[in-house]
């Protein structure tokens, strides 16, 4: 079993392990059982309204019913929308306990298929993947009728609208019998976790297998397929280097919004491969977000605006350096999101995280305790709207770190990851999370893992901290101090690193440039001893914290 095999097997279990991990570590509050009782939860999957309880359909005033099982088959495809399933996953899921053959599956598949037929706006809704199994290839979502109901959003996409793409199997260029299967890998690999990604609906591999050598232009792919946009690209072998590259563009306008390039050794492919996709995934999907940001598609469903409202304010959060003016404007985006639609999980996100930056830097007048309370119950809103979404978890863990709910943090983050492997930001905040308690020797090694996957990721002055941290609490304050510069020098308007330059430079001697960082910490919300104290957990307690502390009150930074 290959490593693509391994990321697919790996999403068969997404959901149980998320229903025993939320369980564990969100437990219904009694109100909000109070909230639930009585709500009706509907699916919607495509453009039909799903009503479970009566195994009925409904499309513009038409009703259908359909047979329970038939209900079923729709409800197990609906769980992970654009996910293949085996018939085997599909028999199992569908008749539990019961022996049947494949003929029981295709009359079902064939019934739902006559059933959602009479939608004509998309050309199909479920798709067969020759020799693996069946996909849903529309979007999906569940939404709850009646006053004062809560949503569960199930789907990936509910973080943003819908973003339709093909990976093209890349050009191989002279690539020696021992190389011959790195364009399938990618390929697979890049679905795989494309698919993963809140918004994006990757085409089947089956499908894409078919442009293999085609001279088609990405326009004329994106025509054919019905996509928005297509990722192409090339793996070259010279010697015993793999040179890759690729190319993000527009379909409907053939604009090249992204472009990459990288070598590895041939040698080392085995033991890269998952971090190339890893990479080539978390570029498409930042450069997408804000694409479509700017470009909404437009496609005219009732929260479509929420959903756009909701990816400008992803944008300004994960695309931006972190400031002041970006948090204010991703707050405002994210607010009218959820006035237009109060059940967009990505928008309880975007919201969660503006709470979390205003009580960590000060950019807010209300108290810290406030702000932070309202980030932990909007991310747990977050969580629970969008339980595949790994930004949620990942600002959950955020605001449970700075709560001082380590053990919470570490869960949610390590969850983030289980989602995504290719989530970059959870990395550093887990080493972090990790060196707090004890650990610190691990942070290195994660915070290399976020760089090797995103390494201009807007987000990094706060890896860099992370960086400067860990090597500080292992007494190797040179390396905290260049670190920590690394982290200035990304964005100057991040004032953590200046702690631990601060810090650092009056441990090696350095004091008159210790003294400047104070001064630039003055004009922020890092300006006492008491405030850190307060608001950053790994200066709240242990020998390490006390002794930075002391250094930063000797350098010149007021007690209070």
């Amino acid at each position: 079993m290959g490593p693509t095999d391994l990321l697919i097997q790996k999403g068969l279990t997404d959901r149980l392990r998320y229903l025993k991990f939320h369980s564990q570590n969100f437990p219904m509050r009694s109100r909000d059982r109070q909230t639930m009782q009585g709500v009706q939860t509907t699916l919607r999957v495509g453009r039909w309204h799903v009503d479970a309880a009566t195994d009925s359909i409904a499309l513009e005033g038409t009703v259908k019913k359909l047979e329970p099982r038939t209900m079923r088959l729709l409800l197990v495809l609906g769980s992970q929308p654009g996910k293949v399933f085996s018939s085997e996953e599909l028999l199992d899921s569908v008749w539990p306990g019961v022996v049947v053959t494949g003929q029981s599956l295709y009359q079902a598949i064939g019934e739902l298929r006559a059933a959602l037929r009479a939608d004509t706006q998309f050309a199909e809704y479920v798709a067969t993947v020759p020799r693996k199994g069946y996909r849903l290839v529309v979007p999906v979502s569940q939404t709850s009728d009646g006053p004062s109901s809560v949503g569960l959003a199930e789907s990936p996409s509910e973080t943003g609208a819908l973003q339709s793409i093909a990976v093209l199997p890349f050009q191989a260029n002279g690539l020696g019998p021992e190389m011959s299967f790195v364009r399938e890998t990618l390929l697979s690999g890049l679905i795989v976790e494309l698919s993963r990604q809140p918004g994006l609906a990757p085409i089947a591999r089956g499908t894409m297998l078919s442009f293999a050598g085609s001279q088609a232009s990405a326009r004329q792919v994106a025509g054919e397929l019905n996509v928005r946009y297509v990722l192409d690209g090339s793996v070259t072998q010279i010697g015993d280097r793999l040179h890759l590259s690729w190319e993000l563009v527009d379909g409907s306008s053939a604009q090249v919004l992204a472009t990459e390039a990288l070598q590895i050794d041939g040698a080392e492919w085995p033991t890269l491969v998952q971090q190339v996709i890893g990479r080539l995934a978390r570029v498409a999907r930042l450069h997408l977000s804000e694409h479509a940001s700017r470009n909404p598609a437009g496609e005219g469903r009732p929260n479509d605006l929420a959903l756009q409202l909701a990816t400008r304010a992803w944008v300004e959060l994960y695309c931006r350096p972190q400031s002041r003016i970006t948090n204010e404007r991703a707050w405002r985006f994210a607010e009218d999101a959820l006035e237009q639609d109060p059940v967009v999980g990505g928008a309880w996100n975007a919201l969660a995280y503006c709470h979390w930056r205003a009580a960590q830097f000060a950019w807010s007048p209300r108290p810290w305790a406030s702000l932070l309370a309202d980030a932990l119950a909007h991310a747990e809103r977050a969580v629970t709207l969008s339980p595949f979404d790994p930004d949620a978890f990942y600002t959950h863990g955020l605001a449970s770190y700075t709560s001082g709910e380590f053990e919470r943090a570490e869960a949610n983050l390590r969850h983030c990851i289980e989602i995504s492997a290719s989530y970059a930001p959870a990395y550093p905040i887990l080493g972090l999370v990790r060196a707090t308690r004890g650990a610190p020797e691990e942070t290195a090694a994660l915070c290399a893992k976020a760089f090797a996957l995103s390494p201009r990721e807007p987000l990094r002055a706060a890896w860099h901290w992370a960086e400067a941290c860990g090597a500080s609490m292992l007494g190797q304050e040179q390396q905290a101090l260049e670190r920590a510069c690394l982290g200035i020098s990304a964005n100057p308007d991040h004032p953590a690193c200046y702690l631990i330059a601060a810090a650092a430079s009056w441990r090696i001697g350095m004091s008159e440039q210790a003294r400047r960082y104070i001064q630039v910490l003055g004009r922020t919300s890092f300006s006492t001893v008491a405030r850190l104290r307060t608001t950053i957990p790994v200066f709240r307690t242990g020998t390490w914290a006390a002794g930075i502390l002391d250094d930063l009150g000797a350098a010149g930074l007021p007690a209070a």
